[in-house]
């Protein structure tokens, strides 16, 4: 019946080789149709001892075809075994075995198939006796195990002389052979409460794997998300991410060993049943780009970092609204995109992101940021039209986003070009944006300060000059033949040294090098009256830096460098380190 029904729906999708499924396009299946063999050019026998201890030795014949299922059948049989040694090491446990009492199968896709991210289905009936260990899993290659990377879809086995079914992933540590893992084990009762006839049926398990996370469902319901920006390897893995990289399939049915437990033989043979194995992907080109780099081959403008105690990550955005992730500062995965900006606003559908940062408060995460709508026009100053740009703010729950809008639509008039946007609880307890109002309107750049609500959703009366760009001693350009101060503000952000100082580091350029100085207020807050170093403090064609803290304690600042290549800025970040111990910042070396 199987047959006919799957000949059917290929009638009606005009003999198609592949089909859709709620957006997913079938690249990959085996249906099993054919009694006999399995197809050996796609599954590959695994033969022996194989691993985990088990009691049952792998050979191809135990699988095979039958009306319209894989059958893997373990066999209670006996024989000898060719790989015993007299000899053996007592820890050797495969050759110290004179016989094999069990026989069965795994097949894997290893030599015709792999892929990276997509959906896996595979609708399967599992035997449930003591002893067995059905699996569903991805492994990868290139690499040693478990650096390689494993995703268990479905395992079942019983924990303590409990029957359950699991659904894990697990990559390398700095240790050979041993495994971080992420594992959810849902006791078996959990589906025979609601279907007492459960083992009787067959089931689908689903894997989906995107670039954020590989999401494993048993009959729609989800058994384990697993967050890719936790998967990095240790050190044998050279911090990389496994599950960026093809994983291949492998379906077997163990016996005993370390985790199936005491083997049932009255229950033998058992026989695992698989209906069909389908992998479908979406035609998604923006996953082809997350990946695992070093923070020097990333391109990134205003680069802010965020280090977060409570998942032991570094986050850093900047321009474009996109976040990489990081365990240790050097390698990191992305991008990912974290914005959900609302389209229906004066935004639009695709506004500019620039200069973003996060800042958490009171158990949220705020995505300060600059959106540019150049299909709205709300200035012309000396022939320059001017669209619609505004510091902006955006919540999510969690530092890995989304972001999302909050209450107001706008922070600061719409009729001013800002940009820039950055976070400061200031000593009257109250919270405030701190902003650039742009050059191309106003001609001399300000930085300006306004007010926020209690829970940052909007803004509170009108902003504030704080200081020009005038007021410079060390930026400079040449108007006219006259060498006056750069009327540039850039990227603003607040600071307090240990003994309690409130100072400022901002970014101009001094004609065509992009500099940051930094200025301090006499009055401890953000009204100043605020001083201006007479020096920069970061090198020439660095700039638009943050301040954190790493998850060691230690001060550092994240900033760009500044290059033109034919006419394009290209930028990339760097941190230096910095002593905020005394008087005031003291930038140190450039972390390499």
């Amino acid at each position: 019946m199987k047959r006919i029904l799957f000949s059917l729906f290929l009638l009606t999708t005009s003999f198609a080789s592949c089909w859709a499924q709620n957006g997913w396009k079938l690249i990959w299946s085996d249906e099993f149709n054919t009694d006999g063999p399995y197809d050996s050019n796609v599954w590959e026998p695994e033969r022996g001892f194989a691993r985990n201890h088990e009691a049952q030795w792998y050979q191809q014949e135990n699988a095979y075809c039958q009306d319209g299922n894989l059958v893997i059948e373990a066999r209670k049989e006996k024989r000898k075994n060719p790989t015993h040694k007299d000899d053996a090491d007592k820890n050797d446990w495969r050759g110290s075995r004179k016989y094999i009492e069990y026989t069965s199968s795994s097949l894997t896709t290893r030599r015709s198939f792999s892929f990276t991210y997509g959906r896996m289905e595979v609708r399967a009936k599992i035997p449930t006796a003591s002893g067995a260990w059905p699996a569903i899993w991805l492994l990868g290659k290139g690499m040693e195990w478990p650096s390689c990377g494993e995703i268990d879809v479905m395992e079942f086995y019983r924990i303590n002389g409990v029957p359950h079914i699991l659904a894990n992933t697990c990559w390398g540590s700095d240790r050979r052979y041993q495994a971080i893992w992420n594992t959810k084990r849902i006791p078996f009762s959990h589906f025979t409460d609601k279907d007492p006839q459960w083992a009787d049926k067959f089931h689908v398990w689903r894997m989906d794997w995107t670039p954020r996370a590989i999401s494993i469902y048993l009959d729609d319901e989800l058994m384990n998300e697993i967050p890719l920006k936790e998967t990095i390897n240790g050190t044998l893995g050279n911090h990389t991410n496994p599950f960026q990289k093809p994983q291949y399939i492998l379906l077997n049915l163990a016996l005993g060993g370390d985790n199936g437990g005491e083997i049932d033989n009255k229950k033998m043979p058992m026989q695992y049943l698989i209906d069909y194995v389908r992998v479908y992907q979406r035609e998604e080109r923006a996953w082809n780009r997350i990946r695992t780099v070093a923070r020097d081959s990333i391109v990134l403008s205003d680069p802010c970092i965020l280090a977060d105690s409570a998942t032991q990550t570094y986050y850093m955005t900047g321009t474009g609204g996109r976040l990489y992730t990081s365990k240790d500062l050097k390698q990191w995965t992305g991008p990912y995109n974290v914005v959900k900006h609302d389209t229906a606003s004066w935004m639009g559908k695709r506004p500019a992101i620039w200069a973003a940062e996060l800042h958490p408060y009171k158990g949220k995460y705020y995505y300060f940021a600059t959106f540019t709508n150049e299909s709205i026009k709300i200035d012309t100053v000396r022939g320059n039209v001017i669209p619609r740009r505004a510091s902006h703010i955006l919540v999510s729950d969690k530092p890995d986003g989304p972001y999302v809008p909050m209450a107001d639509e706008k922070y600061l008039p719409a009729n001013q070009p800002t940009l820039d946007g950055t976070f400061w609880v200031d000593k009257d307890g109250l919270p405030y944006m701190v902003y650039c109002g742009e050059w191309l309107q106003n001609w001399n750049g300000t930085i300006e300060k306004i007010q926020l609500k209690p829970d940052l959703s909007g803004s509170v009366g009108k902003g504030k000059v704080l200081f020009r760009a005038s007021d410079s001693p060390w930026s400079r350009e040449v108007e006219n033949g006259v060498v006056k101060p750069n009327k540039v503000t850039d990227g603003p952000y607040l600071f307090r040294t240990d003994t309690g100082r409130l100072g400022m580091i901002w970014t101009s350029w001094v004609d065509d090098v992009y500099t940051q100085g930094v200025a301090y207020s006499e009055s401890g807050t953000l009204d100043g009256p605020w001083i201006q170093e007479p020096k920069p403090i970061t090198p020439p064609n660095f700039g638009h830096g943050m301040l954190f803290k790493t998850l060691e304690g230690k001060w550092m600042m994240s900033v760009h460098s500044h290059k033109n290549i034919n006419g394009r800025y290209h930028r990339v970040p760097h941190l230096f380190e910095v002593d905020l111990s005394g008087d005031k910042l003291v930038v140190g070396r450039m972390v390499p």
